[in-house]
């Protein structure tokens, strides 16, 4: 019954994006280096989870793996 479901899911959202399905990025905090400027994001966001996690230093796509981030990283971290 999940997989009739999902299937469902999946093709209604390939009818409603005409054959195009659209990911949302996944922007990943890192505590090692600088603030990722190449993302082009606002200044106000290198740190939007605090300091104790790390700047955002990476824009993951379509992932289906888990950051491994420490224990202050939400279980579902690194999901697109």
């Amino acid at each position: 019954m999940a997989q009739t479901i999902m299937k469902n899911l999946l093709l209604s959202t390939f009818d409603h994006g005409q054959g195009i399905l659209r990911l949302l990025p996944v922007f990943v905090p890192r505590r090692f280096a600088q603030a990722g400027r190449r993302l082009r994001l606002h200044p106000d966001d290198y740190w939007v989870f605090g300091t104790a996690r790390g700047s955002i230093k990476e824009r993951w796509f379509s992932s289906v793996i888990t950051c491994m981030n420490g224990p202050l990283a939400a279980p579902d971290e690194g999901l697109s």
